[in-house]
């Protein structure tokens, strides 16, 4: 049997060589691309730590998972240092992932459209009684339901906000979500094999594929579908930021163009100059 690694160590031997391996193999923007890659991972990254810490912290104190003994350094509100980490390392996994697939954040006629705007919001925020009610109706059902609970507003508000753009790049985000969720997956199966974490049976529903709690399993795509379309839409606003503001511009360039002098029309000329009117 494999020995035990405590999170910190699991960090170095799973999740630090593939955020190395990605950052090496991430594109080189121009400068304000760059600037605007780099500005939407930070925000997402914050985004991470204050909506996840609250609902990472309940799962832990119900008892949804727990960690060996000695795996954990320290903790805060319950969460060990090794999960905090884990929420900036995802987020940062995902993105370079993302930007090495690569993306077009181009606005486009359409991206404004409401039915796909609309259903995203319906089916988001359908989610949260959806949920609720599953960890209402069986303890086993808690991180399920919890888990779909906590994803459903963030959908919401995403495809409220770009749900045309989403709607017409779906292999984009199912490709850049699938890729390093399945990377997390093994990452994940592994440290549960070995006693770093495990998940309460009580808690959870049992179903397992290859061992890996489908749970588990939800939690990276979801966590992930989050972070690519934050980071897409974050550049697509950008965007279309732009060329709104080019466009009224023009308009304002168009209508402040100096004013052309006129001339009146000039005094018939004289036609007989040589002949003087007595």
């Amino acid at each position: 049997m494999l020995p035990t690694l405590t999170y910190l160590q699991f960090h170095l031997v799973f999740s630090l060589p593939v955020l190395a391996l990605l950052w090496y193999l991430a594109p080189r923007y121009e400068a304000t691309r760059q600037r605007r890659a780099v500005g939407g991972i930070a925000i997402l990254v914050a985004i991470a730590y204050a909506y996840t810490t609250p609902w990472i912290s309940y799962m832990i104190r119900r008892g949804a998972w727990g960690y060996a003994d000695g795996a954990v350094v320290a903790r805060a509100l319950s969460i060990p240092l090794g999960e905090y980490l884990f929420f900036a390392i995802q987020t940062i996994v995902v993105a370079f992932a993302l930007h090495r697939i690569g993306f077009d954040p181009t606005f486009r006629e359409g991206d404004f459209d409401r039915v796909p705007r609309a259903a995203g919001v319906l089916v988001g925020l359908a989610m949260v009684p959806i949920g609720l009610g599953l960890a209402w109706l069986d303890p086993s059902f808690l991180y399920l339901g919890g888990l779909i609970a906590w994803v459903g507003p963030v959908l919401a508000l995403q495809w409220g906000v770009g749900g045309g753009y989403l709607a017409r790049t779906p292999r984009l985000w199912i490709t850049a979500t699938l890729a390093p969720a399945a990377y997390f997956w093994v990452a994940d199966r592994i440290a549960i094999g070995m006693g770093t974490w495990y998940l309460s049976p009580e808690l959870t529903t049992g179903i397992a594929v290859l061992g890996l709690p489908i749970e588990e399993m939800l939690f990276f795509v979801a966590a992930g579908v989050m972070t690519i379309n934050g980071l897409v839409l974050f550049e697509w606003v950008l965007d279309w930021n732009d060329r709104r503001r080019a466009a009224a511009d023009a308009v304002a360039g168009a209508g402040s163009e100096p004013e052309r002098d006129v001339r009146g029309p000039e005094s018939p000329a004289d036609p007989d100059p040589d002949v003087v009117d007595d």
